[in-house]
């Protein structure tokens, strides 16, 4: 497999995991918090949590992970995978909701499905 061999790649999926784990950990968080503590609906905490995440992700992966320059294109690029991967999100959330999952459980099932397509598409072609 080219990940095996390749040492660089292995270093950006191993810091794209960091940054994972420290987003998904801020998602949880707030998810719980406008759940449980503010009583706001689960699907629109869903979406608020998700999506500041998303929001502060183009400037963590663009200088941390990928290192790399901003570039109107990039941006472009990124708003259509944001757009992609939140609606796809949302989705996966209703639908383990809907399946009669614990909304916590069904956001730890849609971020464990889309985060490796999340690296790929972001590698090979948001910040490409």
């Amino acid at each position: 497999m080219k990940i095996l061999k390749n040492k660089e790649l292995q270093f950006q999926v191993l810091k794209y995991i960091i940054i994972s784990l420290i987003g998904y950990s801020f998602v949880f968080s707030l998810l719980f918090m406008c759940v449980e503590y503010f009583s706001i609906e689960k699907t629109s905490s869903f979406i608020i949590s998700y999506g500041i995440w998303y929001l502060l992700l183009y400037f963590i992966q663009l200088k941390l992970l990928f290192n790399t320059k901003h570039k109107k294109l990039k941006l472009i690029k990124f708003c259509v995978y944001l757009i992609s991967f939140y609606m796809i999100s949302i989705f996966l959330y209703n639908f383990g909701l809907y399946l009669k999952l614990n909304y916590m459980l069904s956001t730890f099932l849609t971020i464990s499905i889309l985060m490796p397509f999340r690296f790929f598409v972001s590698k090979y072609y948001v910040y490409k």
